[in-house]
């Protein structure tokens, strides 16, 4: 590309950010739909936010996108922010409006768009979601907020489930309830549900081969969904598809997060196929 005086810069940031898909994706939009701009990494720590949000504004960055660990300390430096990301209480998205940072939560929005082909009936679904993490809280208020009859959050901790479920309370009544990860419990509350989310890490790296669920929980009239998407195929979903049931990574979560940043930052509705042609190459590669 011909970087110039008017090439308009867009960024990543978090700590660590070498495992981010993100500037892989966004330049080849920018390639694509002829935008002259550039997205950066950038590995910053939280004692640098300051600066580099002074940076990013002297520089006249169009936004950028935040990862762990700086969603939530990222909301003290930004001018403005959505509605829905301030009741999630964490920031993924960030919108230069005129020299106005506002902030956005587009992981919700991600999973959503990913599971939404599967759903007939939103007001009678049941959502079943293992863990109580940034990325668990967001999708369990976006599915809150988009109007399902109840997310169900287990975690080994019981209390920090409990917590979780009182702030989605708070916002949307009676939308969730917490139980404990206890196979009995788990395997009373799977028979109201048609989705399976896993939240946590089991499935990656040193826990590859463990899953929060018992394989025989795992029936065939079930979604079940793994946030996971680097292996593509975690144990819970090889254990839910030997079974019968349908299953997903979370690559189009990813993939579907990402085009709303791009979407909120250039006013075009990108083409999902070919965002996740460039997601696929870059994980083969």
């Amino acid at each position: 590309m011909n970087i110039s005086i008017n090439t308009k810069l867009y960024a990543v940031i978090g700590d660590p950010i070498v495992q981010s898909l993100s500037p892989v994706l966004h330049n080849g939009l920018f390639e694509n739909y002829q935008i002259d701009a550039i997205y950066l990494p950038f590995g910053v720590k939280k004692d640098e936010l300051g600066q580099l949000m002074n940076g990013f504004r002297t520089m006249k960055f169009g936004g950028f996108n935040v990862t762990k660990p700086h969603k939530i300390s990222i909301m003290e430096y930004l001018d403005e922010i959505d509605p829905l990301a301030q009741k999630i209480g964490a920031v993924n998205t960030v919108v230069n409006d005129h020299g106005k940072m506002i902030g956005y939560n587009t992981d919700g929005y991600g999973f959503i768009k990913s599971v939404e082909k599967n759903i007939k009936y939103k007001e009678t679904l049941n959502v079943l979601i293992f863990g109580c993490g940034g990325a668990v809280k967001s999708v369990a208020m976006a599915l809150a907020n988009w109007g399902i009859k109840e997310v169900i959050i287990v975690n080994r901790t019981y209390e920090k489930a409990q917590k979780l479920c009182d702030q989605i309370n708070e916002c949307w009544p009676q939308k969730a309830r917490a139980i404990v990860m206890q196979d009995d419990q788990i395997k009373e509350a799977i028979q109201m549900v048609q989705i399976v989310v896993n939240g946590t890490s089991l499935g990656m790296a040193d826990n590859y081969k463990k899953t929060p669920i018992l394989k025989e929980r795992l029936t065939k009239d079930l979604l079940v969904y793994d946030m996971i998407y680097n292996p593509s195929k975690t144990q819970l979903l090889q254990d839910a598809e030997s079974n019968g049931a349908e299953i997903k990574n979370g690559l189009e979560m990813l993939l579907f997060q990402g085009l709303k940043a791009f979407e909120l930052w250039t006013d075009i509705i990108p083409d999902s196929k070919f965002g996740k042609k460039i997601l696929v190459e870059s994980l083969e590669k």
